[in-house]
């Protein structure tokens, strides 16, 4: 049962994260919306910054799962950051929460940890995608890591996008489009 509590404190913070304008999500919020008293959301975490560090934890896992998988597949090279990129921004779109949590929107002066961990993750995303294009090294117009930063600053660009529009412009809408002048610009041919 404990679980099952936990997993509903998390979706309810995500879909708050979704449909608010922002406002300050209260415990007393969260634990109405995850239909239990505010003493019982505390039972499951000890703050509300371990709540949003859990959701981030889910979050990371979730896309470093996939990028794990696509880096270890035997797949060319620039397919594995094409659907490492694609990955990423359907997963946005279909969470829009963590978009919130990636954008660091969300968070306030009291999860600085969890701030921190959204700036490690996107290090970690460079470092995954220089990682992908050093394979085809010789394929490149310039240096992986400048590649691969421009990836990243991409991504966070879209997001900042997408939450702009209050989740209405949707990164998928021009996804293969946006790819193919990012692959104009990252690769040779």
């Amino acid at each position: 049962m404990k679980k099952d509590r936990k997993n509903i404190i998390l979706e309810s913070l995500a879909g708050m994260l979704e449909e608010r304008n922002l406002s300050k999500i209260t415990t007393a919020a969260l634990a109405k919306k995850s239909g239990i008293t505010e003493a019982a959301l505390y039972r499951h975490f000890p703050s509300k910054r371990s709540i949003y560090a859990e959701l981030f934890t889910f979050c990371d896992e979730a896309i470093f799962t996939k990028c794990n998988e696509l880096k270890k597949s035997k797949i060319a090279s620039k397919e594995k950051v094409k659907n490492t990129y694609m990955f990423f921004m359907l997963f946005v779109e279909k969470n829009k929460g963590f978009a919130r949590l990636l954008s660091r929107e969300a968070l306030s002066s009291n999860e600085q940890n969890v701030s921190d961990n959204v700036n490690q993750f996107f290090e970690r995303l460079e470092l995954v995608l220089r990682q992908m294009l050093k394979e085809s090294e010789n394929e490149l117009r310039t240096q992986a890591g400048i590649s691969a930063q421009l990836i990243v600053t991409l991504l966070e660009g879209n997001i900042s996008r997408f939450i702009r529009s209050k989740f209405k412009d949707s990164p998928s809408s021009y996804i293969e489009n946006i790819w193919k002048i990012l692959e104009i610009n990252i690769y040779k041919n």
